[in-house]
């Protein structure tokens, strides 16, 4: 039999300027995955710009080398759909390893959750 593992979501809606703060929720994700959690990265208003390729590729080094150790470390990174429809992101448009989320799919992992805000 499993063990269920507790889960870690950080909810973040900040700009891609804001590559101090994304670093910090990618380090603290990265901790919480080694640690055995199941850690979910929700991105939402403008956050999801982070996942879009074009946009991707202008971040600094560091902050996608972050990005993709995360991916490789199941952390899994979630694409609100509904900002990806208000700021035009289509799925082709968005690096690979990020999934697509519907609201109420976040809603759905938080039960029973630890919920973290940025």
């Amino acid at each position: 039999m499993s063990e269920k593992k507790d889960r870690i979501i950080f909810f973040t809606t900040m700009s891609p300027s804001e590559e101090d703060r994304i670093q910090a929720v990618l380090r603290l994700s990265l901790i919480a995955s080694s640690l055995g959690y199941d850690v979910f990265i929700y991105l939402a208003l403008h956050s999801v710009l982070v996942a879009k390729k074009s946009v991707f590729e202008k971040l600094s080094e560091v902050t996608r080398n972050m990005i993709r150790e995360a991916v490789k470390s199941n952390v899994k990174i979630m694409a609100c759909k509904v900002a990806m429809e208000g700021f035009n992101v289509k799925k082709e448009d968005l690096i690979d390893g990020v999934i697509i989320a519907e609201p109420k799919d976040l809603f759905e992992i938080a039960k029973g959750s630890i919920l973290l805000s940025w």
